[in-house]
């Protein structure tokens, strides 16, 4: 009974051959592991540096479509002056009409 127990030499050099190759695949699958998490870390860097960079575009776009908007109502300001001045000059011409008229 005790000899049934036993491994046959065949069996433990299967063994001995499974266990060495599980240690293989467990060093590669280690060295994976490595390798992606070292690749994870410099995609997680570049990550924070793309996210900066486009906070900083989205600043400055922000802010361009400010001036874009100060220039609108710039160019809208000079537009109603202009109307402005012109609607003054024809009240002084009418006015200048009644004032010659009344005084005839």
């Amino acid at each position: 009974m005790a000899m049934s127990q036993a491994l046959s030499e065949e069996e433990f050099h299967r063994m001995q051959a499974q266990l060495l190759e599980l240690r293989t695949q467990n060093y590669q699958l280690s060295d994976d592991l490595r390798k992606n998490s070292a690749e994870l870390n410099a995609v997680r860097q570049k990550h924070g540096v793309l996210e900066r960079d486009f906070i900083k575009a989205q600043k400055a776009l922000n802010k361009s479509k400010k001036a874009q908007e100060v220039d609108a109502l710039l160019s809208e300001n000079e537009m109603l002056q202009g109307k402005l001045h012109s609607q003054e000059e024809d009240f002084r011409l009418q006015n200048s009409t009644l004032m010659t008229e009344l005084s005839k």
